[in-house]
């Protein structure tokens, strides 16, 4: 669900990108239904989208608050548009005077990388949206590149103005630059390496975080769990008491207890609340009883 008009040339670049982005929730076959009438045009307002939507199933998430373009210092402008799954795929164009690179990345490995030189335009969307922009740069023909950088910024500008269609947002970002960047393939590099150690830490990130729901999901709210014996709660084999919920806590089979306790006492966990069995005592831990 993105746009991205680029120009580059001897007066230098301009980039320009809208803010939608459209989560799909449903149904594979329907969601495909309704994402070629999206991407055909056929459905021009917000209303037809979600009305659309109901009639197949579809749940969808809306928001217009993505950045697509941005520059690097100031001589490099950069927009991506990306579909994220179980897989990332991210198509990328840097842009500066004179100079477009274009780079197809597929999770953290780059599939193909194109460089242009002198001038040129580039577009990335659906079909519906890269025709507009290109039926509007084919009525300036050659004089494009006699027009002055500005000029170009506004053509961009009522590119997007002319969009009728829910796969673009209202507001968009333009952003330019006039000088020229003599090291753009190092820029290029810079970036995606960013981007790859940006990935592997929120990687890192989702494991931890699964681990630490699988934790949450375990931790005992109802049974048996263990015996007081020397004064300790040793736990039964199917239960491990951990010190805190983390990635990778520590783990004891025994550990002290606290309240009126006798040896041989067995200690039960009721909604969540720890007792001696049939005493009704309570009793605490400074730990967390879970299931292996």
């Amino acid at each position: 669900m993105s746009v991205i008009i680029g120009y580059y040339g001897k007066n230098g670049a301009v980039l320009g990108g809208d803010k939608r982005r459209i989560m799909f929730r449903g149904d594979v076959e329907k969601r495909k239904m309704l994402e070629k009438l999206l991407y055909n045009g056929e459905i021009k307002n917000d209303e037809e989208l979600l009305k659309k939507a109901e009639e197949l199933g579809i749940k969808l998430h809306i928001e217009d608050g993505k950045k697509k373009v941005r520059k690097i210092g100031n001589d490099v402008l950069v927009g991506e548009v990306k579909t994220i799954g179980i897989d990332s795929k991210r198509r990328r164009v840097y842009l500066t005077k004179g100079k477009c690179m274009i780079v197809d990345v597929f999770n953290d490995e780059i599939k193909n990388k194109l460089i242009k030189t002198g001038s040129g335009v580039v577009v990335f969307g659906n079909k519906y949206v890269k025709k507009i922009a290109e039926d509007e740069f084919k009525k300036i023909g050659h004089r494009l590149t006699m027009m002055s950088l500005e000029e170009i910024k506004d053509i961009i500008e009522n590119i997007f103005k002319k969009y009728d269609t829910p796969s673009v947002s209202k507001e968009y970002i333009v952003v330019y630059t006039t000088k020229e960047c003599k090291n753009l393939e190092e820029v290029v590099k810079k970036d995606l390496d960013e981007l790859f150690e940006y990935r592997e830490t929120l990687r890192k990130k989702m494991i931890d975080f699964s681990k630490v729901m699988t934790i949450v999901n375990k931790i005992v709210k109802n049974g048996e769990v263990g015996v007081v014996k020397n004064g300790k709660l040793v736990l039964y084999d199917k239960y491990i008491a951990i010190d805190k919920i983390c990635p990778n806590p520590n783990i004891f089979n025994d550990i002290e207890i606290r309240g009126d306790v006798e040896e041989g006492d067995v200690v039960v966990i009721e909604n969540g609340e720890m007792k001696i069995k049939g005493k009704n005592t309570p009793v605490f831990v400074d730990h967390i009883i879970c299931e292996k």
